[in-house]
């Protein structure tokens, strides 16, 4: 077994360990990890959870129908949005360029196509690398990395 499986497996259950959850795209966000510890780019994993926390933040943003938020802040919100999207798609394309061409186009029709199911997918990991930022920080904290 591979290096880069062996700490994508460890990295995977201390995750679930200390946050007591589960990954909803738990096998992608497995693949695309052990890519990371193979190309020995720790940092991309930290990049991408950043955006992914920082997305969902914008999100819950957007979904907030407070009167009192004028329209020039929600197009502000709605462009950092958008903009954090194709950060993220960067970066996991930046990753899935390693998959072989039968998995690259696999997570491409699963996550970037335009359609409901796409947006619906790629929120999801989003959510998943979200969850993944928040347990870096507890390592973090608790000095752990």
């Amino acid at each position: 077994m591979s290096n880069s499986i062996r700490k994508t497996e460890l990295f995977l259950e201390e995750f679930k360990t200390l946050t007591n959850k589960d990954l909803k795209n738990e096998i992608d966000v497995f693949n695309l990890i052990e890519v990371i510890y193979r190309l020995d780019n720790f940092q991309l994993l930290e990049d991408l959870a950043f955006l992914s926390k920082y997305c969902v933040g914008l999100y819950h943003i957007l979904g907030q129908n407070k009167t009192e938020v004028s329209d020039d802040y929600k197009k502000e919100i709605t462009k950092n949005f958008t903009e954090v999207i194709e950060q993220i798609k960067s970066k996991l394309n930046e990753i899935i360029s390693h998959f072989s061409e039968f998995e690259k186009e696999s997570f491409k029709t699963r996550y970037f196509e335009m359609t409901q199911s796409g947006m619906n997918n790629l929120f999801s990991i989003i959510t998943d690398f979200s969850e993944i930022k928040l347990f870096l920080n507890q390592k973090k904290r608790t000095n752990q990395f």
